[in-house]
C-alpha cells in the first residue's frame, strides 16, 4: 500500500527525467575492453584483455540518481518502480552485497585463469556494459578495504563505458567507507559518483516499515519454555509431518551446514548461522534453497558480540532482498536487539598495538566505536518489523502459491489515494 508522500514525489519527477532521457538514448556499441568495438572475433576477444581502458565518457551520456536517507523511506521501493517500467533490455537490478560477490568471483577467474598479476578490471567492466547499461543497486555501501581499492577503478571504468547508474543508500557519497583504512584512496571513486549521479535525498521522517501493521506472530521473545514451544509449532506446522534432516549444501568451493531441513524450510541457531565464518554468499546461498529460515536463541548484541552483529546484519539483508520468510526466537523485542555499551576487551587492545593506535586514537575509529554496526542495525530492525508484518507474509505465499515466486521477485505494489 502506498501512501501519499511529497518527498517521495520529487524523487519520482527525478526518475521520470530519467526515464524519458533513456527513451531515446542510445547507448554506446559493444566495447572489449581497451574501448574498441568487438566484432566477436577471436582476435577481438583476446585482444580486449590487453591494452589501456576506456578514458572518457561517451557524449550524451545522461546522469544517474544516487538515491539517500533514513531507513524505511520508500528508496527501494522508487527505485524498484523506475526499473520494472524501463523498456530497455540492457538492464540489471541487484543488492549491493550480491554484485560485490559477484565482482570478488569475476576476479578470482580471471586471474586464476590468465596470470595472478593480470588486470581483471577492465574487462569486468567491458562484461558488466555489454551486459547492462542501467545498473540498479540496492543499500550501496562500502565497509572493507577490499571492496573498496576495487570500486575505486570499477566505477570509474564503468562510467567510462556508458553505464548509468541508480542506486540507494543510508548514507551520503561523502560518508562512504568513513574511517576506513586507506579512504584517501576511495574520494575519487566519491568524487566521481557525485560527477555521474544525481545525488538526491529522501528523509521524509516516516519509516514506513514501522507504521502500525498487524503482525504475523512469527518472532517469538523472551527466550523461554513458551517462545520454544511457538517456534516448534510453527516448524512443525511447516515440515506438515515430513521427515526432517541434515545436509550440506556446496558451492563455489565451500560448503554450509544445514542442521534442520524439510523442504523449502531450513532452520538454525543464531550460534550456527552469525557465530561462525560466514558471510553473505553463504547467506544467498541460503535463499536459494529455502523459502523460509527458522532463526532460534538471537541474543541482545552489544559491541562485544560485534562480528556476530555484522553478520546478523547480512543475513537480514539477504533475507529481506531476497523475500524470504524469517520466523525467530530473540532475547528481547526487535527494538532492543542492539545495544551500544562500550567494552574494550583484550582482543581490541591487541589489535591497537598492530594497528599503532592509542587508547584515545581508537574512539575515533569505526572499528572500535561501532559506528558502522548501529548505522547498519537500524536498517536491520526496520527490514526486521517489516518482515514481521501479515502484508509481507501474505504477498510471498502468494507469490509460492502461484509457482511465480522466484527468490528475486518483488512484491506487487498497490496504489491507493
Amino acid at each position: 500500500m502506498v501512501r501519499e508522500d511529497s518527498f517521495q514525489r520529487s524523487v519520482v519527477c527525478t526518475l521520470q527525467d530519467l526515464y524519458e532521457r533513456l527513451i531515446n538514448y542510445v547507448p554506446p556499441p559493444i566495447m572489449d575492453a581497451r574501448g574498441s568495438v568487438g566484432n566477436g572475433s577471436i582476435f577481438s576477444k583476446v585482444s580486449g584483455l590487453f591494452g589501456s581502458p576506456v578514458k572518457s565518457v561517451p557524449v550524451n551520456n545522461p546522469k544517474g540518481l544516487y538515491l539517500y536517507g533514513d531507513v524505511g523511506t520508500g528508496k527501494t521501493m522508487l527505485m524498484d518502480l523506475f526499473f520494472d517500467t524501463l523498456l530497455i533490455e540492457r538492464k540489471r537490478r541487484i543488492h549491493f552485497h550480491a554484485f560485490m560477490l559477484d565482482i570478488h568471483a569475476r576476479i578470482h577467474k580471471l586471474k586464476r585463469e590468465i596470470s595472478k598479476t593480470y588486470d581483471p578490471i577492465p574487462p569486468i567492466a567491458a562484461d558488466l556494459a555489454n551486459d547492462a547499461f542501467v545498473l540498479c543497486f540496492d543499500e550501496f555501501q562500502v565497509t572493507d578495504i577490499a571492496d573498496a581499492m576495487i570500486l575505486r577503478r570499477l566505477v570509474d571504468e564503468l562510467f567510462n563505458r556508458g553505464v548509468i547508474m541508480v542506486t540507494t543508500s543510508n548514507r551520503h557519497p561523502d560518508e562512504l567507507y568513513k574511517n576506513g583504512i586507506q579512504r584517501k584512496s576511495f574520494i575519487p571513486c566519491i568524487e566521481r559518483l557525485k560527477e555521474r549521479c544525481q545525488v538526491q535525498s529522501l528523509n521524509s521522517g516516516t519509516d514506513y516499515r514501522k507504521l502500525a501493521r498487524i503482525t504475523s506472530g512469527l518472532y517469538f521473545t523472551p527466550l523461554n519454555e513458551q517462545s520454544s514451544t511457538g517456534i516448534d509449532d510453527v516448524f512443525n506446522m511447516l515440515t506438515r509431518g515430513r521427515a526432517v534432516y541434515e545436509t550440506k549444501l556446496e558451492f563455489w568451493g565451500r560448503s554450509l551446514q544445514v542442521p534442520h531441513a524439510c523442504g523449502d524450510v531450513a532452520k538454525f541457531t543464531f550460534e550456527q548461522l552469525c557465530c561462525q565464518p560466514l558471510g553473505a554468499a553463504d547467506y544467498l546461498e541460503l535463499t536459494k534453497h529455502y523459502t523460509t529460515i527458522i532463526l532460534t536463541d538471537i541474543p541482545r548484541m552489544s559491541l562485544k558480540l560485534k562480528n556476530e552483529a555484522r553478520r546478523f546484519i547480512t543475513l537480514i539483508d539477504a533475507l529481506y532482498d531476497t523475500k524470504t520468510i524469517l520466523v525467530c526466537s530473540a532475547e528481547v523485542p526487535i527494538k532492543e536487539l542492539f545495544t551500544t555499551e562500550e567494552d574494550l576487551n583484550p582482543t581490541y587492545h591487541e589489535l591497537l598495538d598492530d594497528l599503532n593506535l592509542n587508547a584515545k586514537e581508537h574512539k575515533s575509529s569505526s572499528i572500535f566505536t561501532g559506528v558502522e554496526e548501529i548505522f547498519a542495525f537500524e536498517r536491520a530492525v526496520s527490514r526486521l518489523m517489516e518482515m514481521q508484518g501479515q502484508e509481507w507474509i501474505s504477498k510471498i505465499i502468494l507469490k509460492i502459491r502461484s509457482n511465480n515466486s522466484t527468490k528475486s521477485a518483488r512484491p506487487t505494489i498497490e496504489y491507493v489515494s
